[in-house]
């Protein structure tokens, strides 16, 4: 029996909806535990994104490749963990900033200068007429480009995460994941059926996507933001920090349907960026990771843009 491109990506995506569903049931009821299961789900999308980031856009330039920018993510993220389990509670937010500019700072430096003093590139640029400058650092670029894209995205996700007070880290992973799916969900299936003829969002970016497809995922991210509410409503505690925030039970409704609106928005924006770098690689997905779905990056690219927001909402909280 022969699946259809269709079948398969119905099937991955439910063995991907039994997998969630059950780590964020770990996530919720095993404690310590089950936050650093989601670490580990995290750290392990971060290491193939990062990699098939890597790929789609050749960075390999002068000492600095996937393996460089994993390394420096994983120093940052031990750090981040050695400030939980020393202090008993994250590192102060400046403080953690400090640390990982220190230990990025560290490997630009070490990949620029080596690069400045290689006799071997600077007698190559002389014979291409190239500035050694402009070539050293070139590898420099391509690791920020790592560590930053997918890789702070990823370490919001992290931060958030380990926000256990009043299971308010556990609110904001809901929401990502409702707002970010949901979005994807009545993106793709309102442009399907009502999106025939209508006007196309960035046709040489992503020539599937149109405007009324897009008023359908805003549609689905304010659904996603009140269904993860009305899940965490059974948390009285973190229920009477919300309602000690606005006073009125209706205003929490209006704040979330803003948020979800606003996820949405992100949400496509993620999908139109990753959308664009598949271009400019002249590559169709990120990788084969999930059948019917590409790689890891094409699942998650409007996901973790959208972690970084969730985490400022759950921090104003």
């Amino acid at each position: 029996m022969v699946i259809t491109e269709f079948g398969k990506r119905c099937l991955t995506a439910l063995l991907l909806i039994v997998f969630f569903a059950s780590i964020m049931v770990l996530r919720a009821c095993a404690g310590v535990f089950g936050v650093y299961i989601f670490d580990a789900l995290i750290l392990i999308a971060a290491t193939v994104g990062t990699w098939e980031i890597c790929s789609a856009r050749k960075l390999n330039r002068r000492g600095a490749n996937a393996i460089v920018a994993l390394i420096v993510e994983a120093l940052i993220y031990f750090f981040f963990i050695i400030g939980i389990e020393i202090f008993q509670e994250p590192l102060p937010w400046w403080l953690q900033i400090i640390v990982s500019l220190v230990i990025i700072a560290i490997f630009v430096l070490f990949i620029g200068l080596s690069n400045m003093v290689d006799k071997k590139l600077a007698k190559e640029c002389a014979l291409q007429k190239k500035s050694l400058n402009k070539e050293a650092w070139g590898g420099v670029l391509d690791l920020l480009y790592m560590i930053f894209y997918p890789g702070f995205f990823f370490a919001c996700a992290v931060v958030l995460n380990h926000m256990t007070t009043d299971s308010i880290g556990l609110f904001g992973l809901l929401l990502v994941i409702f707002i970010s799916c949901f979005t994807d969900i009545f993106a793709y299936c309102v442009g399907k059926l009502l999106g025939k003829g209508s006007p196309k969002m960035a046709p040489k970016i992503s020539p599937k996507k149109t405007w009324v497809g897009f008023v359908g995922g805003l549609f689905g991210g304010i659904l996603g933001a009140l269904i993860a509410v009305w899940i965490i409503s059974g948390n009285s505690t973190l229920s009477a920090r919300l309602f000690n925030l606005t006073k009125d039970a209706s205003l929490i409704q209006i704040i979330f349907v803003a948020v979800g609106l606003a996820g949405a928005i992100i949400t496509t924006l993620g999908d139109l960026y990753a959308s664009f770098v598949k271009r400019k690689a002249g590559i169709k997905d990120f990788g084969s990771l999930l059948p019917g779905h590409g790689g890891v990056m094409d699942r998650v690219d409007g996901i973790i843009l959208n972690v970084p927001f969730i985490l400022l909402i759950m921090g104003i909280i």
